[in-house]
């Protein structure tokens, strides 16, 4: 799949963060498969561990286990209660031993409904964040929308991202290249932040997905 970027934007390491999507057991488990599960918990982790060695800010946001369904508001019926004990838990492959990474609580599918993410952002003077995790058409896609509606450019990862599908995980990204954010892979953000790489940032408008 061929999508073309209807943004121009360009990732640049002093201004962005990264932002960890609800990379919760409880979501993971709802991935197609182990390979696939596999395969983004090492993308993201890789991301993160670059982040940090070259002083990018690390968000990783996260649903609270619910003590009862009156807290999920209209997300319990459509999803039930949400993540609860063990599920409600990050995966530990991917925050290492870093105490610097900023942990968001939320309670809808973006990342800044409710909680200080924009302001955390402008403090640390971010106006770009790359967004990886979970799930590529509902909370990375609202995330990356709510971003844009705050003029802050989203960098979706196609390939640290997913979906409960690969159909879902296309429609993600198809809709935020069209309409908030910059569809990017790993490598890109990779030569973007490490000032050495000796692969050239991809500026064109078309990204290959596949």
């Amino acid at each position: 799949m061929i999508l073309e970027n209807k943004a121009g934007w360009v990732l640049e390491p002093g201004r962005c963060a990264l932002l960890i999507h609800d990379m919760q057991r409880h979501y993971l488990d709802a991935l197609p498969d182990a390979a696939t599960r596999a395969d983004l918990v090492g993308k993201v982790a890789g991301l993160r561990a670059l982040c940090a060695e070259w002083g990018v800010p690390v968000f990783a946001s996260m649903v609270p286990e619910a003590h009862g369904l009156q807290e999920r508001g209209l997300m319990s019926e459509l999803w039930g209660r949400g993540p609860r004990g063990d599920g409600a838990m990050l995966d530990q492959a991917l925050l290492g031993n870093d105490s610097r990474i900023r942990l968001i609580t939320k309670r809808s599918y973006s990342a800044f409904y409710g909680t200080d993410l924009e302001v955390m952002l402008r403090r640390l003077g971010r106006d770009s964040l790359v967004i990886t995790g979970l799930y590529t058409s509902i909370g990375c896609f609202s995330t990356a929308l709510e971003a844009f509606a705050r003029d802050i450019r989203a960098f979706v990862v196609a390939d640290a991202t997913a979906d409960m599908s690969a159909a879902d995980h296309a429609a993600g990204l198809r809709n935020a290249a069209r309409l908030c954010a910059r569809v990017v892979d790993s490598g890109d953000v990779r030569a973007a932040l490490a000032p050495h790489s000796l692969r050239p940032v991809d500026r064109r408008a078309a990204i290959d997905v596949c």
